[in-house]
């Protein structure tokens, strides 16, 4: 198999960070407590871990995530993207959807299919934060949605939500019959409807 549904996704997150202007950068997100600048820093970490994990899916060598400390600026990323990419091609070729791949970051071993679907959900997702932040489209294809959606509702639980230090917000209801990104959005813990304006209460 040589394409895979991450990859249109990764193309779309590069395009919305090269589109963003360093104006934007202390605009907030729907990730909640993160700014525009500290999304890409998250992102950073997280494209850096996984193109080192499909790489070399059964390999000791793997960086903190969360403990990037290089440059965050917008270019840096979009060649990470790139990167990260040309990765996720080289181990779909290799047959890394058959394999196991160490991902002890995120728990421990997992099948290849999977790892690709959590890279798939962390760019959906994080996509959307970042379009919503700067006013960009954000229309990844919604069986990419889908296909995130059942991910995450097969792997997070209750414990996983709320609370200081904790990845995902409380679960934000949306109708079944929504978009499947809305549906996605609100599994993650996001409002669809989120903006960056507050609505005054009776406006």
């Amino acid at each position: 198999m040589s394409s895979h549904p991450v990859l249109p996704v990764l193309d779309q997150l590069a395009r919305v960070i090269g589109a963003t202007t360093p104006g934007q950068d202390t605009a907030p997100t729907p990730c909640a407590g993160l700014d525009v600048v500290s999304l890409r820093r998250h992102l950073l970490g997280g494209i850096g871990y996984f193109t080192v994990v499909l790489a070399d899916p059964d390999g000791d060598r793997r960086p903190d995530p969360r403990a990037y400390t290089g440059p965050d600026d917008a270019e840096v990323l979009v060649a990470a993207i790139g990167e990260l990419s040309a990765a996720v091609r080289a181990a779909l070729a290799d047959g890394v959807e058959a394999v196991s791949v160490r991902v002890p970051a995120l728990g421990g071993t997992f099948p290849g299919d999977e790892v690709l679907r959590m890279l798939l959900a962390e760019a959906v997702v994080h996509g959307w934060d970042l379009a919503r932040a700067t006013g960009q489209a954000w229309q990844p294809d919604p069986a990419a949605s889908e296909q995130a959606h059942a991910l995450l509702a097969d792997r997070i639980g209750p414990e996983y939500r709320g609370g200081a230090g904790m990845p995902f917000a409380p679960e934000v209801p949306v109708s079944p019959d929504a978009p499947a990104l809305d549906r996605l959005l609100g599994f993650a813990g996001r409002s669809p409807y989120w903006t960056s304006t507050p609505v005054t209460k009776g406006s």
